[in-house]
């Protein structure tokens, strides 16, 4: 399939899931439980996960009970619950202390059209001039790449490196290498969304060494 085929696919919709595992983790914003859910059904023993822990979202006393066995068990928790029909369309987990997580969510409106928005577990504010957060149909993946990078998270850099940049001590190459693998983007409506941001860090690290290089010849 060639780039402007990938570029011009299109959900029918976003309210189906592919399959059934995917329609389970569709509403688990933790991410420690979602990599354990897929664990236990790879492994064909999802009957022996407790049902507290595929809820949509856990109670306080359970989220700070996982919170008290690591951070890592906090990541994603703490996201706002889900309005009726909202379902996760794109989400990115950090490498970061508390494994931070940030989602963008579509509903269906009354009038056939699909409100978006960005949130993470800070209440931060994410503005995607010049793009509105109400659209007539499900994004095409070029459309999203768009939508994405006109994202700016707290009026910071854009993503999708807004993450990287906003946690780099300095512009030096070694500093981008050591965040190579702090931002991760998944989606299941594109799967292709991961690789393209992959590439995207990749183009950004490859810059900074080409800087490097350049710097070291004077």
């Amino acid at each position: 399939m060639t780039k402007d085929n990938i570029e011009a696919q299109r959900p029918k919709r976003y309210w189906e899931h592919k399959n059934p595992l995917a329609e389970i983790l569709a509403n688990v914003s933790g991410k420690a439980r979602r990599q354990m859910i897929r664990d236990f059904w790879n492994a064909g023993a999802i009957d022996q996960v407790e049902d507290t822990l595929l809820m949509d979202d856990l109670n306080l006393e359970a989220r700070e009970s996982l919170g008290r066995i690591h951070p890592f068990f906090m990541g994603g928790e703490y996201l706002p619950q889900r309005l009726p029909g909202e379902v996760t369309i794109v989400r990115i987990d950090l490498e970061s202390t508390t494994h931070d997580v940030i989602e963008l969510r579509a509903r269906p409106l009354p009038n056939g059209k699909i409100k978006l928005r960005w949130l993470d577990e800070y209440e931060s504010e994410f503005s995607h001039e010049p793009y509105p957060d109400v659209i007539d149909q499900p994004f095409s993946f070029k459309e999203l790449k768009d939508f994405i990078e006109a994202t700016c998270p707290n009026e910071g850099d854009a993503l999708p490196l807004a993450y990287n940049l906003g946690n780099c001590q300095d512009e030096s190459a070694s500093q981008a290498e050591n965040y190579r693998y702090f931002t991760s983007f998944e989606s299941e409506f594109y799967p292709e969304l991961s690789d393209w941001v992959k590439q995207v860090v990749d183009a950004w690290i490859e810059e900074k060494l080409e800087q490097k290089g350049t710097e070291d010849d004077y």
